[in-house]
């Protein structure tokens, strides 16, 4: 049996399509950002299909492969392809307003966050919020085009001078700024339960939070003390980070209102409370390099058992 893999980042899946190799699965491997569909089924030959698609088109690539990834997904559903993170779990994972309001539903801690579109209201939502606040970008990734802003001022002159990024759609978040412990949390869940927890450290200089070798970042020389943002440093910052079971069910909740069949929620902990406020959903799981020591087993082979059980 032939199984679809539609992916877009050239690299990103290249372990994981290996793994697949190793298992004797025949992948039809589809870039989205290169293929063009006949809207019938004699174009697709298989019945089960793996998104792999990254929320934010890679560098080099049109921003409506964003939008067209989306029209391939609901057209394979239409045709009766089953597809493991389908439409709605994309959906989901390329909107930071839809993840807000999935967190809010469930009656959890997110930042208060006011949707935008066009720049120029970014001011009075801050006013609403209070500042510090960040903006980012609706479909973002490795914290592209995040920004935080203690004044108004400092706002006011991003707009001005063109600077401030709502990213390949033009919409974005002006949300509160959350201080936090120090780390960020993500959890992965794979078929409705625990694929496995990470902790990772910060540090004061850029928004990504990306756990993948791909994406993270290392820095040779300390970070100016006036540099606001977060970065991850490497990815020899994280560790195995036992969840707690409420969180385990509230990312459980997440991922099943985001009919998500494998994918990560991040949290930080925040610095006066302890507490935990959901930031984000994403779909697309990072597959940390170093698994089989961190976790004592392989998070591709994991996976790949888990597509085996699908395809019948």
């Amino acid at each position: 049996m032939k199984v679809g893999f539609l992916y877009e980042h050239p690299t990103w899946s290249d372990d994981l399509r290996t793994c697949f190799a190793k298992n004797g699965i025949e992948l039809v491997a589809i870039n989205v950002a290169d293929a063009a569909f006949l809207t019938s089924k004699s174009d697709f030959d298989f019945d089960l299909c793996i998104n792999r698609v990254n929320m934010m088109p890679s560098e080099g690539r049109a921003s409506s492969v964003a939008a067209h990834t989306l029209h391939v997904l609901h057209l394979m559903e239409s045709l009766g392809i089953e597809v493991i993170n389908g439409s709605q779990a994309h959906f989901v994972g390329a909107s930071k307003a839809v993840q807000n309001g999935i967190f809010e539903s469930l009656g959890l801690d997110c930042p208060k966050s006011v949707a935008i579109y066009r720049p120029e209201d970014a001011p009075a939502a801050a006013e609403t919020i209070g500042f510090p606040v960040i903006v980012k970008p609706n479909i973002g990734g490795s914290g592209s085009g995040v920004a935080r802003f203690d004044t108004a001022q400092e706002l006011r002159d991003a707009i001005a001078d063109g600077s401030l990024d709502l990213g390949i759609d033009g919409t974005g978040l002006v949300q509160e700024y959350i201080r936090s412990d120090g780390h960020v949390y993500r959890v992965e869940i794979l078929d409705g339960a625990l694929f496995y927890s990470i902790r990772q450290q910060v540090v004061e200089n850029q928004f990504n939070y990306c756990a993948a070798d791909g994406c993270s970042i290392s820095f040779d020389e300390e970070p100016a003390a006036d540099d606001f943002d977060m970065c991850v440093i490497g990815n020899d910052g994280i560790v195995a980070n036992e969840v707690p079971a409420e969180i385990l069910q509230n990312v459980l909740d997440i991922c099943a209102k985001s009919k998500a069949d494998i994918g990560g929620v991040e949290y930080f902990l925040r610095e006066d409370s302890g507490s935990a406020c959901f930031y984000d959903f994403n779909p697309y799981s990072n597959f940390v390099g170093n698994g089989e020591a961190l976790f004592g087993f392989s998070p591709e082979q994991r996976f790949v058992d888990f597509v085996k059980s699908r395809m019948g």
